[in-house]
């Protein structure tokens, strides 16, 4: 029968386990010393080898023939553990046996001799699942426990483990296995299986597993199944649903430089390519996040998680990105990922990401704010900047040649006639604005009319100055269409009308910020302003 590779290669003594050397030469010190303990605690990350370190160190303690520190798996009793025919050892799921009454049947039965082996091991698995009542009858027995048992203790969740129950074993901690080390023992295990395995395929997988040895052997396996035993880049990108390299660096461009129809365009592409939205969201997240590791990056050399991509391709990225649009895009990302997955449409949500991450500037948020400075001070940093000041509209005319001959009557200064305002000019702003819209109905879009209905109109000489609470109404209202249609209405219906649009009337959100986005219009929008 087909053995699973990551049960086939689990290891059997000290001396295979990777990734975790500094646990593994304290363990074998200690057998091969005697100086073991009555109880140990395993913790870590899933995958990282805590229940192997755990069956090694049970085989180790009852080896009858150890090399140093090492279980000899010649044995019968190691012969014996490995088959499980070893009833002294014994396995433990707490998170399916967590009642009182089984800890209690096991305290009874642990002051029994063993009767295959030298010492009665306890492997209990995921022990933080354990309830109140079940810790508390399990510390009588680890605290003053027989001299032939042995606890292991294994969990993912150390916080969850009660301190009384903790102090009294020795901790080990179990750190996620680096990329490289997972990428080397998958080119091994893929020899030793007769399989072909690329460095781009193995380095993928690697960062796929998340310093998960088990995850990383699961994949492979999957891999070497759907590739018939050649496993590519390309091979891995269809096992998990993720797209193609280009495809998902053209999306991140296209978000980098805040285009918006590239952007959703890829998206398409991906989308009906068949390949997983949510894979495709983390892949573009994680690499985000290394373009964010690589601009704060000072030499420590911190990990990659997007294997894939190259630093000159992150680097192309960097350069239009700033820190604060970057975590900002990242957080966008995190949040669209979690809402698909109890989202009706996935790709409707994922669309939305896209516009937030390419329209963050018209957020008003103390994010966007200042990733709007920052870029306004790379604009200008290292630059040169002249700013012209604008004519004064009120200047005198230079006077005519004296020489020119000219009518006496037109020497004498003509009095500025004002063109004649209509009648309604003179009524309230709001009784004005309404009249223009009545007008205009008719050459507005449908269902428009009656959003406008609510905008607060202000008459103020010859300037109609609209406002409104609603955002949406007041992005509406300043469209280019929609205002030069009401702008040729306003000339027909109240002639000498000028209609502008002020900001949000919303104070209680715009009052901290009106002042920065008015600088920032300013500096933005200020004429004159040249860089050289």
């Amino acid at each position: 029968m087909y053995q699973a590779l990551y049960r086939k290669w689990r290891p059997q003594s000290f001396a295979d386990v990777v990734g975790q050397s500094a646990i593994c030469d304290t363990l074998t010190k200690q057998v091969e010393t005697g100086k073991t303990s009555h109880a140990y605690l395993f913790s870590g990350s899933r995958g990282t080898g805590k229940t192997t370190c755990a069956k090694i160190l049970a085989k180790a303690v009852n080896c009858e023939n150890p090399f140093h520190g090492n279980p000899c798996n010649k044995c019968p009793t190691c012969l014996g553990i490995t088959s499980g025919e070893v009833l002294d050892i014994v396995e433990i799921d707490a998170a399916s046996n967590n009642g009182v009454d089984y800890v209690r049947e096991l305290r009874d039965e642990a002051v029994y001799s063993p009767a295959n082996a030298k010492k009665r091991v306890y492997i209990i698995d995921e022990v933080h699942m354990f309830s109140s009542s079940a810790f508390n009858a399990l510390l009588k027995i680890m605290e003053e426990p027989p001299e032939h048992v042995v606890f292991i203790l294994a969990t993912t969740e150390l916080h969850k483990v009660p301190a009384t129950v903790a102090s009294r074993c020795q901790r080990f901690i179990f750190k996620r296995v680096p990329v490289s080390v997972i990428a080397d023992r998958m080119m091994f295990i893929a020899r030793s299986e007769g399989a072909t395995l690329s460095e781009d395929a193995a380095s993928y997988i690697a960062s796929l597993a998340d310093g998960a040895m088990r995850d990383a052997l699961s994949l492979l396996d999957q891999c070497i199944s759907v590739g018939g035993g050649n496993v590519t880049a390309e091979t891995v990108e269809n096992v998990v649903g993720y797209a193609g390299r280009l495809e998902t660096l053209s999306l991140a461009r296209a978000l980098s430089e805040r285009d918006l129809k590239g952007a959703l365009v890829s998206l398409n592409e991906i989308y009906t390519g068949g390949k997983n939205i949510t894979s495709v969201l983390n892949e573009i997240a994680a690499i985000f996040r290394d373009v964010l590791i690589l601009k704060a990056d000072d030499g420590t050399n911190i990990a990659r998680v997007s294997a894939r991509y190259t630093e000159g391709e992150l680097n192309s990225l960097a350069d239009k990105f700033d820190n604060v649009r970057l975590c900002s895009a990242i957080e966008a990302l995190q949040n669209a990922t979690g809402a698909i997955a109890a989202s009706p449409n996935k790709r409707i949500d994922a669309e939305l990401c896209c516009v937030r991450i390419c329209e963050s500037a018209g957020v008003m948020d103390c994010d966007a704010l200042i990733s709007r400075i920052s870029e306004l001070e790379r604009k200008l940093q290292g630059s040169v900047v002249t700013v012209k000041p604008t004519e004064k509209k009120t200047e005198e005319k230079k006077p005519e040649p004296q020489n020119k001959e000219e009518p006496e009557t037109e020497k004498t200064p003509a009095k500025k006639v004002e063109k004649p305002v209509k009648e309604e000019t003179c009524a309230g702003g709001d009784a004005i604005w309404q009249k223009i819209l009545a007008a205009a109905e008719s050459k507005l879009s449908p269902g428009v009319t009656p959003l406008f209905k609510s905008v607060k109109a202000e008459l103020s000489g010859h300037i109609l100055s609209l406002s409104s609470e609603n955002a949406f109404v007041l992005q509406m209202l300043t469209r280019a269409e929609n205002m030069d249609t009401l702008r040729a209405v306003a000339n027909d219906v109240a002639d000498g009308i000028a209609l502008t649009v002020g900001r949000q009337a919303n104070k209680e959100k715009k009052q901290e910020t009106s002042g920065l986005d008015e600088l920032l219009s300013g500096l933005e929008g200020m004429e004159g302003l040249t860089i050289k």
